[in-house]
C-alpha cells in the first residue's frame, strides 16, 4: 500500500486571483462603511458619472493582482509599501483619466488627481493594497514544501 500523496499547491495565478476578489470584497466592505460614517460619496463631483468610482477600485485591483503574481520587489515589506504606493497613486491616476472623458477636458486631470489623493478612500484602498498583498505574501510562504 501506498502512502497518500499531498495536492499541489495553488499556483501564483490562483494565489493572485484570490487576493484580488479579498481586495475587492474589502474595498466595497470599507468603502460602504466610510460613506456611511463620514456621509460622503467616493466620488463627490456631481459630473463625474458612475464609472470613476469602480475605475478607482479597478486600478488597486490590478495593483494587488500585479504585485501578489509577480512577487516583486523582493521582501515582503517592501512589496507591500510598493504595493500601497502604487495604489495610492494608480487609484486617483484612473479616476482622474475616466473623469475626464467624462468632461472631455483634459485640463481637469491634475485637479482630480491632487483633489483626491488624500481623500480617504484612496487612503483605505493603498492601506488594502498593501495589506491583502502582505496576506498574499504570508501564504505564498506557508506553503508546504514538498
Amino acid at each position: 500500500m501506498t502512502a497518500p500523496t499531498r495536492p499541489d499547491p495553488p499556483g501564483r495565478g490562483l494565489l493572485a486571483l484570490g487576493a484580488t476578489v479579498l481586495a475587492v470584497a474589502l474595498l466595497v466592505f470599507v468603502g460602504g462603511f466610510l460613506s456611511l460614517f463620514l456621509d460622503r460619496d467616493l466620488v463627490e463631483l456631481p459630473d463625474a458619472g458612475t464609472l470613476v468610482g469602480p475605475a478607482m477600485a479597478v486600478a488597486t485591483c490590478g495593483v494587488v493582482f500585479s504585485f501578489v503574481f509577480r512577487r516583486r520587489p523582493p521582501g515582503l515589506g517592501r512589496r507591500c509599501v510598493s504595493a500601497s504606493l502604487w495604489a495610492l497613486i494608480a487609484s486617483p491616476a484612473a479616476g482622474a483619466i475616466v473623469y475626464s472623458i467624462v468632461r472631455e477636458n483634459l485640463a481637469v486631470i491634475p485637479v482630480f488627481f491632487g483633489t483626491y489623493l488624500l481623500s480617504p478612500f484612496v487612503l483605505s484602498s493603498a492601506v488594502i493594497a498593501g495589506v491583502v498583498v502582505g496576506l498574499a505574501g504570508l501564504a505564498e510562504r506557508a506553503r508546504p514544501v514538498v
